[in-house]
């Protein structure tokens, strides 16, 4: 009876196709079932630890957008110097006096072959994978909530199965007493009862220690602090009895572009830029300058210093001519690296397509499993209908009547597995070839 219960994980494959795209119906998520999950995904977002780090990368990058935009923009400079002179003039004393100078600057790139203009496209890449990341790890961490809620809900109704047959074993030692009384019972037949007794208690036991370690799991993952109740409701339990799963699965794709190759995608054009920027290292960059500043000089026929206001303004230009052949090396280590990410992103759009035909055939098979449970239940159900009769009948004792209980229990438990393992694989299915916000960026959705 304490049969373990295993999930499919799959590792996170972030998808989205042109056609045949896939969503699963709201009346057949966890969720529609259990208000208090529903509660937990809508607070993911301010309670998770998990999303905080991303949420950290993302205003990291959003910042550095700003910085390498501003690359490109008016720079505008103050200096203020004051200044003690001795001056030791002929035919006298040495001359003393104190003065103040002002200084103002502007500067604005004019042209720099693009660099400047690839640093900042570079920035707004990363910003864009930053906030894709954000909610990548946002979708991800509702499956693995879902599935873990479903994982809590399986193990709460083994915990009231347990708990139910455990009355029915004590029940039965008690009978085996009496009737050991009376002399229509044996020593054997009691130790018998009392073996499947104990057994019934370690089996809840197990279920109770193993529901509080995932309970844990599952505030870790939601931020949770507070007592949850896993009952299973009614309409839950109907659900996992007459639910039909989806035998039609989109397999052949037109297009993949899961969460690597997306951001495979992104350092290829990030290589690009780089490519660019390494380009013009070696060219003549222009400057707009301007320039305010105060001096003074003497005046030769007075003696006295005369001071100045001056104005500049004009075009300035930096060339480097030669560089020891750092920006040759620069744009051959970036020319590497895009070949290297093309051959990654054909790989990876195979072994993609491969998980989700994978992940096909497990869905085709849990959804056997789960007909082949209902057909186990209506045996089940069969066998205790008629044991019951026997029972009433005094043709078999509560003893020999107990296995048809414990047997319907387990066709029953083994249903809501598979039910739960069906509704947690077709859940990554969907982030696999359904997920909506994928390669959107972040102008599209503010």
């Amino acid at each position: 009876m304490n049969k373990a219960f295993n999930f499919f994980f799959f590792n996170a494959v972030f998808c989205s196709v042109t056609v045949n795209a896939f969503e699963v119906p709201l009346n057949e998520r966890p969720e529609y079932f259990f208000n208090e999950l529903a509660i937990s995904l809508e607070n993911i977002e301010s309670l998770s630890p998990a999303l905080k780090a991303t949420r950290f990368d993302l205003e990291i990058a959003k910042a550095n957008q700003v910085v390498a935009k501003s690359d490109q923009g008016i720079r505008v400079g103050i200096n203020i110097s004051g200044q003690s002179i001795h001056e030791d003039r002929p035919s006298e004393d040495f001359y003393h006096r104190y003065r103040l100078l002002n200084q103002a600057f502007i500067k604005k790139p004019l042209f720099h072959w693009g660099a400047l203009k690839a640093r900042e496209e570079i920035a707004k890449l990363r910003r864009n994978w930053a906030y894709q990341s954000l909610e990548y790890k946002r979708r991800l961490l509702d499956g693995e909530l879902r599935a873990a809620f479903l994982e809590l809900v399986v193990i709460s109704y083994r915990i009231q199965l347990a708990t139910e047959q455990l009355k029915l074993a004590v029940q039965n030692v008690n009978s085996a007493k009496e009737k050991l009384k009376v002399g229509l019972g044996t020593s054997l037949a009691l130790e018998e009862a009392k073996t499947e007794e104990l057994n019934k208690e370690i089996s809840l036991s197990e279920s109770l220690i193993s529901l509080a370690r995932k309970k844990t799991i599952f505030d870790s993952l939601s931020g949770n602090s507070s007592p949850m109740n896993f009952n299973i409701p009614e309409n839950f339990l109907e659900f996992c009895l007459t639910y039909q799963p989806n035998s039609d699965f989109p397999v052949l794709l037109g297009s993949i572009n899961s969460k690597e190759i997306t951001d495979l995608q992104l350092q290829l054009s990030i290589e690009d830029q780089e490519i660019l920027i390494a380009n013009a290292e070696l060219k003549p960059k222009l400057n707009l300058t301007g320039l305010y500043y105060q001096d003074q000089i003497d005046v030769v026929e007075s003696g006295r210093n005369l001071d100045r206001n001056n104005f500049l303004i004009g075009i300035e230009a930096n060339w480097a001519i030669w560089d020891s052949h750092k920006s040759e090396a620069q744009k051959n280590a970036a020319l590497a690296r895009k070949a290297k990410i093309q051959h990654a992103i054909k790989t990876k759009s195979r072994e993609y397509r491969e998980s989700i035909n994978s992940m096909v055939s497990e869905l085709n098979s849990i959804k056997e499993r789960i007909d082949l449970g209902r057909k186990l239940i209506s045996v089940a159900e069969s066998r205790l209908e008629k044991s019951e009769a026997e029972l009433e009948l005094n043709r078999i004792s509560p003893k020999e009547h107990f296995p048809a209980i414990v047997d319907l229990d387990f066709a029953k438990l083994n249903n809501l597995e598979f039910v739960c393992k069906y509704m947690v694989l077709i859940d990554q299915y969907e982030m696999a070839v359904g997920f909506e916000n994928l390669g959107k960026s972040p102008e599209k959705n503010e």
